[in-house]
C-alpha cells in the first residue's frame, strides 16, 4: 500500500466554472425513446451536463475560475508560487496547458507551474504534488486546478458515453500553514493492465492521428466513433469500481485509524450513482454525508470532486470545521483515496463561462 502524509498546507478556498449550455439527457437523439432516457438516466443518476461551445477549452473555464477565487480570497496574482494543472483535454499535445496559463494568467515568471494528465483520481493526485511543494514552506501559495472538457473528445452519437460526461474547471487555493494541525492522509493505487478499460487510442504517439482514424464509423446501432474518440469499456469499469475504490478507503480508514462516525463529509468521484453508493455502502457512511452533483453536471472526471464540494456542501465548508474523506478512481486505471480537514474556507459562487 502506497501512503503518504502532507503537513503543514491547508486548503484557503475553492471555485468552480461551468459552460452556461446546459444538455438534457432526456432530449438526447441517441436514444430511441423518453423510455430508454429514463432508464439510463435511473441507472447512472446523471440528468443534464454542462457542455462547452465549439472552440472553448478548459483553459478558458480555468481563467475564469482562477480570477473568481483570486479575487474572493483578495490574493494578488503575484503572490501566486505554483500552479498545478489537472487535465487530459489540454489545449495543445505541446507545450504543457500550464505554461500558456502562466501567460494567461500573469503568473510570475518564476511560478512554478506544470500539467498533470490525470483522469478521475486527478484531483487527489494533484494535492499530494502541490501539498508536496508547499509542506517545506518555499512556497507560500499555490493553486490546483482540475478541469476538463470531456464532451470534445465524446462522440454525440455513442450512447455509451455522450449521456455521461460533462464539462468543468475547478480551482483549490493553498496556504501554508504551519500552525494547521491537520494533516493530509493519502493511499494509492494504480493497474496499468486496465488501461483500455477507458481510452482514446488515437492521437498519440503509439497511434499517431490518420485519415482513417478521424472517420465516423458505425459500432452497432446507437454507437458511433471516431479512433480519436473516448472509448469507456463499461463491464470493465464497473467491475473495477465496485471492488476497488472500496478497498481503497477501507485501507485508508485502517491505515490512519479514522472513525468514520466523525466523518462530517464522504466526497466520491462522480462516476455513477449506483457504483457511488455501492462504495458508499461498503464503508457504512450514511447517505446524508455523501453529497452528489452528477445529476445536474455529469462525470466531469477530475473536477468532480471539488465541483462537489463547491455546488453541495459550500455553506458548511465556509462555517465551520470539517472532517472529510474523498476518494477517486477511473482512467489509467487509477485510484486514490485521502482523508483532509477544511476549517472555514472561502468558497466561491459557481460562475458560468
Amino acid at each position: 500500500m502506497s501512503q503518504l502524509i502532507i503537513r503543514n498546507v491547508r486548503i484557503a478556498g475553492m471555485a468552480a466554472c461551468v459552460p452556461s449550455r446546459v444538455e438534457e439527457n432526456l432530449s438526447l437523439p441517441i436514444f430511441k425513446d423518453e423510455s430508454e432516457a429514463k432508464k439510463v438516466m435511473a441507472s447512472t443518476g446523471i440528468e443534464r451536463r454542462r457542455v462547452v461551445q465549439l472552440g472553448t477549452t478548459a483553459s478558458d473555464l480555468t481563467v475564469v475560475a482562477v480570477h473568481r477565487i483570486l479575487t474572493d480570497l483578495s490574493w494578488k496574482i503575484s503572490e501566486v508560487d505554483c500552479l498545478i494543472y489537472v487535465c487530459t483535454s489540454r489545449d495543445f499535445i505541446a507545450p504543457q496547458t500550464a505554461c500558456i496559463l502562466q501567460n494567461r494568467l500573469g503568473l510570475r515568471n518564476d511560478c512554478y507551474v506544470m500539467d498533470l494528465p490525470l483522469g478521475c483520481s486527478g484531483w487527489i493526485y494533484g494535492i499530494s504534488v502541490i501539498g508536496s511543494l508547499m509542506s517545506h514552506g518555499s512556497f507560500k501559495k499555490g493553486l490546483l486546478v482540475a478541469a476538463e472538457t470531456n464532451s470534445i473528445n465524446r462522440n454525440s452519437k455513442d450512447r455509451t458515453v455522450k449521456p455521461l460526461f460533462g464539462d468543468a474547471a475547478t480551482v483549490t487555493a493553498f496556504e501554508y500553514d504551519a500552525s494547521f494541525g491537520k494533516p493530509f492522509n493519502f493511499v494509492f493505487g494504480v493497474d496499468g493492465s486496465g488501461y483500455q478499460a477507458v481510452w482514446t487510442k488515437y492521437g498519440g504517439m503509439r497511434y499517431p492521428t490518420t485519415v482513417e482514424a478521424v472517420v465516423e464509423k458505425e459500432i452497432e446501432p446507437g454507437i458511433v466513433r471516431r479512433g480519436t474518440d473516448m472509448i469507456v469499456n463499461g463491464m470493465d469499469v464497473f467491475a473495477f469500481a465496485i471492488k476497488t475504490p472500496p478497498h481503497s478507503l477501507k485501507e485508508l480508514i485502517e491505515a490512519y485509524h479514522i472513525n468514520v462516525d466523525e466523518i462530517d463529509y464522504l466526497y466520491l468521484h462522480q462516476a455513477n450513482k449506483f457504483i457511488d453508493e455501492k462504495i458508499r455502502k461498503s464503508v457504512k457512511i450514511p447517505i446524508g454525508k455523501v453529497p452528489y452533483c452528477l445529476e445536474d453536471f455529469g462525470n466531469v472526471t477530475s473536477a468532480s470532486i471539488p465541483l462537489t464540494m463547491v455546488t453541495r456542501t459550500a455553506e458548511a465548508l465556509c462555517n465551520k470545521k470539517n472532517h472529510c474523506l474523498a476518494c477517486g478512481f477511473g482512467v489509467g486505471l487509477a485510484w486514490a483515496s485521502m482523508e483532509f480537514n477544511v476549517d472555514n474556507i472561502v468558497v466561491s459562487e459557481l460562475v458560468e463561462y
